[in-house]
């Protein structure tokens, strides 16, 4: 599930936006990236999108993947990605007029741009293609991300304008580690200012530093999670979005997070958000947590006490249909015993039943230490010699309580060995025996250091049995993803003619997938590593060839 964070610093708050002749003329204008202004009614809907590269048309992404979402006459967007709701809620609370700071959409926004805007406010979760999921996929398929084409697209209208009308450009969301780690791109695009991290805190500082004539400067990362300053939304999120808990903390080297402590929402603010979302005719909504079960817990220990509070005030309220779980940690669930589990999963149970309530969890690999070395607390409080056992464990428990694990590999780790690939290999044998999915993911650092050592994993450096696995993962999605998604799409309320659409789409997928893998499979040297050789480290000189893009 992508986190959208941004924080837009206007200059003139307080000041009155005129509207003239019923138009709306705000000072503040409010974007995400069109693939995350999207009309989605389930999860698994906007992940698809995200995941699509320009080989897919226009047409067919506009039209069937990513509808565009509604706006009003005045150019509001009828829902809009969590991060900046929660911008336009603190600038609210900080005392803007409700006319004066408005969420948009990329069709709309042409027609909102003039002399009266201030500030421009983008929120994007990939905005240069460097997303981990993202660019797995776009390194088996032609053309250029969506999420960076679009993005693009959109900051060329918005340069445009900005020449014109000479207001500020602020960029942030998910992936505003990418234009931070990118500067000289960042710039280029029209951006003044970049802020990494959740903003309801420093980002209104900042935005009375600007007040008072005071510049921002062109990097901000804020590390605190901000908790304490968060406000209720005032307009429905995408997809129905609610925060349960920020930050995670467990130190995994891929993810944005993994400094960031978790810190909890109050119950109040929560159901205050998901009050606003039923009113804005949104019923089906997503958990925001980056692990779902460790909801009122304190480290990395859960408080079923707390989560179930949370679920049972959260059932109370009227119009729910549909709630799915996205994140969760493996040791998480294994604190949990099975009496727990079929609680929680009773009280998921709202108005549309799902045979398909799934959990994503993170398993990375079969080998517990090398997981420990990328990523140092995600297996406590356990010891990384019984990762797999755990793992399976909690598979199991998982599936005989009623939910479904979702599950991620990375492939590529720093450290891994060919051995470690054989033996996640034989584990995802084991997932496919189950009712599970699996996805394999290239690895990609996010520090900047990892970033400019060459760190990322790509095709060039994969060897055959890196492509077996991926293929064995892929096997199993391709027999169980249709009904998970067919089965999502019907408890969110999707209609038929478009589940319909939508999975004849998937069979045309799959089937370019395995002509992928077959060519792939040709081109792709036999692996001639010893398979006694103590590391297969990326410095190490390995007959892969290099395939470059594929045409």
């Amino acid at each position: 599930m992508h986190r959208i964070v941004i924080v837009i610093v206007p200059a003139g708050m307080g000041r009155k936006a005129a509207v003239n002749e019923g138009r709306l003329k705000p000072a503040i204008i409010l974007v995400a990236d069109r693939t995350l202004s999207g009309s989605y009614k389930v999860l698994f809907e906007g992940i698809f999108a995200t995941m699509q590269t320009t080989q897919v048309p226009q047409a067919v992404m506009r039209h069937l993947i990513s509808p565009r979402m509604a706006v009003d006459k005045e150019g509001r967007a009828h829902a809009a990605a969590l991060g900046i709701r929660r911008l336009e809620a603190a600038l609210i609370n900080a005392g803007l007029d409700r006319k004066e700071v408005i969420c948009t959409t990329p069709e709309a926004l042409p027609r909102l741009l003039g002399p009266w805007v201030k500030v421009v406010g983008v929120s994007s979760s990939d905005p240069l293609g460097r997303g981990m999921s993202n660019t797995t996929t776009a390194n088996f398929w032609k053309g250029q991300l969506y999420t960076r084409f679009w993005t693009g697209r959109m900051m060329e209208v918005i340069c445009q304008a900005k020449e014109r009308y000479n207001f500020k450009v602020i960029g942030g969301g998910a992936g505003a580690w990418q234009w931070i780690n990118d500067p000289q791109e960042a710039r280029r695009q029209g951006f003044d200012t970049i802020f990494e991290g959740y903003g309801e805190t420093t980002g209104v500082k900042v935005i009375r530093d600007m007040l008072e004539g005071r510049s921002a400067a062109e990097g901000i990362c804020e590390k605190a999670t901000a908790t304490e300053g968060i406000c209720s939304i005032v307009a429905a999120s995408l997809m129905g979005i609610i925060e349960l808990s920020r930050g995670c903390g467990r130190g995994c080297g891929f993810c944005t997070m993994a400094q960031k402590k978790m810190r909890h929402l109050p119950i109040d603010t929560i159901i205050a958000d998901l009050e606003t979302n039923v009113a804005g005719g949104i019923k089906s909504v997503v958990s925001g947590s980056e692990d779902f079960f460790r909801y009122g817990g304190e480290g990395v220990k859960v408080n079923f006490d707390k989560l179930h509070e949370l679920l049972e005030t959260m059932k109370r309220v009227s119009g729910l249909t549909f709630m799915q779980i996205d994140h969760a940690n493996v040791s998480s669930v294994a604190q949990l015993s099975d009496a727990q589990l079929r609680e929680i999963r009773r009280l998921l149970t709202w108005e549309a039943k799902s045979d398909y309530l799934w959990v994503n969890l993170g398993v990375e690999s079969a080998n517990g230490r090398l997981v420990a070395a990328n990523s140092t607390g995600k297996i406590a409080p356990y010891r990384a010699e019984d990762w797999q056992g755990m793992v399976e464990e909690v598979v199991e428990k998982l599936i005989h309580n009623g939910f479904y694990p979702v599950l991620s590999i990375v492939l590529g780790l720093p450290g891994e060995t060919p051995a470690d690939v054989e033996a996640t290999a034989k584990l995802v044998e084991y997932f496919g025996r189950k009712e599970a999915v699996v996805f394999p993911i290239f690895y990609e650092p996010v520090r900047a250091d990892e970033i400019g050592s060459k760190e990322r994993f790509s095709l060039a450096r994969m060897r055959r049995d890196h492509l077996d696995l991926y293929e064995k993962c892929y096997e199993i999605n391709f027999r169980n993803v249709p009904k998970l998604f067919w089965d999502n799409q019907r408890a969110g309320g999707v209609p038929l003619g478009k589940r319909t659409l939508m999975r004849m789409l998937g069979k045309t997928e799959i089937r370019a997938w395995r002509k992928t893998f077959a060519r792939l499979r040709e081109e792709l040297p036999l692996q001639t590593l010893e398979r006694g050789r103590k590391s297969c480290g990326f410095n190490d000189k390995v007959l892969i060839g290099s395939l470059g893009e594929l045409n």
